[in-house]
């Protein structure tokens, strides 16, 4: 029994692991600048580059309990607790996922639309 639990302990960390990974550009993908006439303007990124670089690796295959991308009626029940609870669970982080999804170059703003992304494409 206890090396089944030690099993999906090591499994699940190293999915977690996965979903906190950043490599060496994650600073350049985490916002874009773009030079304006007389000052720097940072872009977030979208939804879906956000979800495919730091969400789908724990979404993709529900590690840990994290709902799965795409399953509505899972979706459908978080969505009922209210967008703001979604927004403010993302960022802070709950249960088995790490605040902001293991993203911490992310601003609150992209956080937002990557759950905007998944609950679009979960409906």
């Amino acid at each position: 029994m206890q090396r089944t639990v030690l099993s999906v302990v090591l499994i699940s960390s190293v999915f977690l692991v996965a979903c906190n990974s950043e490599d060496s550009q994650s600073n350049s993908e985490s916002t874009q600048t773009v030079k304006g006439s007389n000052s720097l303007t940072s872009v977030p990124q979208s939804g879906e580059s956000i979800y495919a670089s730091k969400c789908r690796a724990c979404h993709d295959y529900g590690v840990a309990g994290a709902p799965r991308y795409g399953n509505v009626e899972v979706w459908a029940q978080r969505s009922l607790k209210g967008l703001d609870v979604l927004y403010q669970n993302s960022i802070r982080g709950i249960r088995a996922m790490p605040a902001r999804g293991g993203c911490y170059a992310c601003s609150d703003e992209e956080i937002k639309i990557a759950v905007d992304y998944i609950l679009a494409n979960s409906q």
